[in-house]
Parts: structure tokens; C-alpha cells; sequence
């Protein structure tokens, strides 16, 4: 499941290049992996928020957005 997240951020990514960030929704990182996204936590497994999945992925994660911008150069 991890390459799916892959496909979406390099989908996104390319898209994004012209402003140099890639803009992930929280929803679309959890789901991604196959986990389901409920109350700012992807879930199942150990809950991860969103904040963390976002970090994870080298991002910074904009609250009153809900989106994770992930550099792209």
C-alpha cells in the first residue's frame, strides 16, 4: 500500500512543481495507505495524526488548511 501514497504524492508533486510544493490533503495521505482518516487521525493501526504522517513525508503541516505541503525540489 505504501507505493500508493507514492503515486498520489508524485501525481500531486508534479503538479505542484510550478509553486515548489506538492499539496496533500490529510484525508488522501491516511487513505493512501489504506488506513481510513476519522478526527484528524488515520486509522487503523497505531493512530498517526496528520501533523505526523505529514512530517513523515518531509512536510509542513498547515492546520487551518488540513493539508500537508510537501517540497518538491
Amino acid at each position: 500500500m505504501r507505493e500508493g501514497i507514492w503515486v498520489a504524492v508524485l501525481a500531486l508533486a508534479v503538479v505542484g512543481c510550478a509553486s515548489g510544493t506538492a499539496k496533500v490533503s490529510s484525508k488522501a495521505l491516511c487513505e493512501n495507505t489504506g488506513g481510513r482518516y476519522v478526527q484528524g487521525q488515520c486509522q487503523p493501526g497505531t493512530a498517526k495524526t496528520a501533523q505526523d504522517m505529514c512530517l513523515g513525508f518531509g512536510g509542513l503541516f498547515m492546520v487551518n488548511e488540513d493539508l500537508c505541503h510537501i517540497p518538491t525540489k
